[in-house]
């Protein structure tokens, strides 16, 4: 009887042990959960940090032009030497030692009459400010002794250059015009051969740029849209409109088979066309209220970069999928970044501020060999430390159950 008593006594007990247990199992398996937890909020944390190290951009470097030099409207490069055109009367170009990032002598001043440089172009040695200007005018520059060699005056009606680009020999100068041309220019003789109107509609030429033997430019409208020139014909061949409230191109750029356009609009944002199908990729990329305005734009080393025509100026960074990455905001009195140029792993602005000012940006990046051993360090600690606990609690709660046992036992 006693022992009929006894077990089943002793089995309820057990029952209430085993029951009473469990709260020290789950409590054996909830460190665990929560050591993995730790461990993914851990990575995620780091990576983050890691991530925004990569696509951060900073002032690296930056110089300020001597008085009167006002107002950066364009820039070019030809070895270690950067050429900044500016909006002034008569219009002046500044060179800049990109080495010791200091003016490499005396700027240029034009000749009387001469005003606001809007574009400059490099070829073969030799200089090209595009003067907006009417009629426009466009004036030769021999890069070996910095002294102006030459000017060519466009007819009557072709007035208000932006922008140049160059191929095979010829030059082309865009006219802000409606609606929008393009003139073409022999660079051997330095004379104007030939003129392409933009179908009805098709105004005010801001960029261009060239790829396998076609001109893409802008079309400020709205929407806005690109037009597509073949060189070899020097005919418009097609013509594209973004969607709706996709309004006012401006500024294009060409990396392997995409188009990239800015638009100068309020918020600014960029579209993207596929030059293969000569369609748009989904919809165009608005950016957040006060950053209006694409009015540069530049893919260097697989991301895209827009300058801002805002007070202050911004710089935009976003991949080519057009996923924002970061954006730097200038200081109040840097105003408008009117042309971005690559300098190596860096990125040369050049600010509509007076006096003008030119800033180096770089993106921020962690090289590899910092930053994967800093993640597996952190893996294999909190790995351990997760192991340690769970042992510990597993060893702790064995221990608790068994006094409990032999409690309930006596």
């Amino acid at each position: 009887m006693c022992h009929d008593e006894v077990g089943p006594g002793l089995r309820q007990e057990e029952t209430v042990v085993s029951n009473e247990a469990s709260p020290f199992k789950a409590q054996a398996y909830f460190p665990r959960s929560s050591c993995i937890l730790a461990v993914i909020l851990c990575l995620t944390f780091v990576t983050s940090l890691v991530s925004r190290a990569a696509y951060c951009l900073t002032v690296n470097d930056s110089i300020t032009l001597g008085p009167g030099e006002n107002k950066i409207t364009s820039l070019a490069m030809e070895g270690t030497t950067l050429y900044a055109g500016m909006n002034t009367f008569p219009g002046i170009v500044a060179r800049i030692n990109t080495v010791s990032m200091r003016t490499a002598g005396p700027s240029l001043k034009l000749s009387d009459g001469e005003n606001s440089i809007y574009s400059l172009m490099v070829v073969d040695g030799y200089l090209y400010a595009g003067l907006y200007m009417s009629p426009g005018r466009i004036v030769k520059i021999d890069t070996s002794n910095f002294s102006k060699v030459g000017a060519l005056t466009l007819r009557e009606g072709e007035n208000w250059i932006t922008c140049l680009a160059a191929s095979d020999g010829f030059l082309y100068a865009g006219l802000r015009m409606f609606p929008g041309k393009i003139v073409r220019i022999d660079l051997k003789t330095f004379q104007r051969v030939d003129l392409l109107e933009l179908a009805p509609g098709e105004n005010s030429v801001y960029s261009m740029a060239i790829k396998d033997g076609y001109l893409y430019t802008n079309i400020a409208m709205r929407p806005g849209g690109v037009a597509k020139i073949k060189l070899e014909t020097f005919q418009e061949v097609r013509s594209l409109r973004l969607q709706p409230g996709e309004d006012y191109c401006y500024a294009v750029a060409i990396s392997d088979n995409l188009l990239f356009s800015g638009l100068y609009s309020k918020p600014g944002g960029i579209a993207k066309i596929d030059l293969t199908t000569f369609e748009q990729v989904g919809s165009a990329a608005h950016f957040s209220s006060g950053e209006d305005s694409v009015w540069s734009l530049i893919v260097h080393q697989g991301f895209v970069y827009a300058g801002l025509d805002s007070r202050p100026g911004r710089v935009l960074k976003l991949d080519r999928g057009l996923k924002r990455l970061d954006v730097l905001r200038f200081d109040e009195e840097e105003s408008a970044v009117y042309a971005l140029v690559p300098l190596h792993e860096s990125l040369v602005c050049g600010l509509y501020s007076s006096p003008g000012r030119i800033t180096v940006l770089r993106t921020q990046t962690l090289p590899s060999q910092t930053v994967y051993p800093m993640l597996i360090r952190i893996a294999v600690l909190s790995a351990i430390v997760c192991f340690v606990s769970i042992v510990a609690r597993k060893i702790y709660s064995a221990r608790k159950s068994k006094d409990l046992l032999r409690t309930h036992r006596n």
